[in-house]
């Protein structure tokens, strides 16, 4: 162990580790993240010096600043390139010092050991304090994102709640209600079913991440919701709007995959301040599609529809209907109850 043997100038040799950790001035990277790893590392080497295998406390100033970091959108990457930039330097120099005072191979050996472990409490701490702040910020995020999703539903609120949570207002949405039939697992009752219905709303929250972007707003349960997708008005002249990622016929079979369910969709389309109206409406036409037996799929609503029609889809336009997904593996491989949409 480092420091067991005074006579094998490993204690003289941790000393002087750690003095030169203490340098400011060895790497090359942003010098915020290096200063403050340098310094975590240094610590730790001297606490631990006497004792490499003993547990160790994650250092508050690493866990400190890791936070910090990942509030600020520095990437975990760096801090972690940086603790190992350091580390390196900090084995170069044990090896040149060993060479010039001609030490005994047990010194380096035992200031490698002291070095890896001081990188592995660092790096873990950070990655630690990283994890935790991204899931801080995600829920925090994902709250802000469901309670404009509320005001724009109601159309009250929408102005001041944007102010306060930085979330940017568009002229016009797209507007989606969804229908999530349950899963087999679902259906099977029990402890398990809660679980499963969890598990499915998240697999199908990720598969709309991609396709939609993120300031796509969703408001969603087990067995569906709203979503809400912004567009922007087409600056080209033409007149019309446009969106990064809109609900479409293959955004649907990606959220029927992840589902492993065959969902019902409704689209309308319209300004702001007539979000409340589509929603409602769009609800009510997917209500009805499904009341009235209507295949799941994608369904557009006309502009211009007739909503008195006593016809389910009087006023929507099927644009895709879903073929069954495929089956995943275990448990989840029994097919779906015809009509469960």
């Amino acid at each position: 162990m480092v420091g067991s043997r005074a006579d094998s100038g490993s204690t003289d040799l941790e000393t002087e580790l750690v003095a030169h950790l203490r340098r400011p001035d060895r790497c090359d990277a942003t010098a915020d993240v290096v200063t403050t790893v340098r310094r975590c590392l240094a610590d730790i080497a001297e606490a631990l010096a006497p004792e490499p295998g003993a547990p160790a406390a994650a250092p508050p100033a690493v866990v400190t600043a890791a936070v910090r970091w990942a509030r600020e959108g520095v990437a975990l990457e760096t801090v972690l390139t940086a603790c190992h930039e350091c580390a390196r330097d900090a084995l170069e120099f044990l090896a040149e010092r060993i060479a010039a005072a001609a030490l005994r191979a047990e010194a380096m050996v035992d200031g490698a050991r002291l070095l890896v472990r001081v990188v592995e409490v660092v790096t873990t701490a950070a990655a630690a304090a990283y994890l935790d702040e991204h899931r801080i910020v995600a829920r925090e995020h994902q709250t802000s994102a469901q309670t404009m999703v509320a005001a724009l539903l109601s159309g009250h609120g929408v102005a001041a709640l944007a102010k306060r949570s930085g979330f940017r207002v568009a002229p016009a949405y797209q507007v989606v209600a969804l229908a999530l039939p349950p899963h087999a697992e679902e259906r099977a009752g029990g402890p398990e079913a809660v679980s499963a219905a969890r598990r499915k709303l998240r697999r199908v929250q990720a598969a709309l991440g991609t396709p939609l972007g993120s300031r796509a707003l969703s408001l969603l349960r087990a067995d569906g919701g709203t979503v809400l997708i912004p567009l922007e008005m087409d600056r080209s002249g033409a007149g019309g709007r446009t969106a990064a990622g809109l609900m479409s016929a293959e955004v649907l079979e990606l959220v029927a995959e992840a589902a492993e369910v065959r969902p019902t969709a409704t689209v309308a389309t319209g300004v702001t301040a007539k979000v409340p109206e589509l929603a409602g409406r769009a609800h009510d036409v997917l209500d009805r599609l499904r009341a009235g037996g209507q295949p799941p799929g994608l369904y557009r609503i006309a502009d211009e529809a007739i909503a008195e029609h006593d016809g389910p889809v009087a006023d929507a336009i099927r644009v895709h209907r879903l073929v069954r997904p495929l089956a995943a593996p275990g448990p989840r491989s029994r097919p779906d109850t015809p009509g469960a949409a």
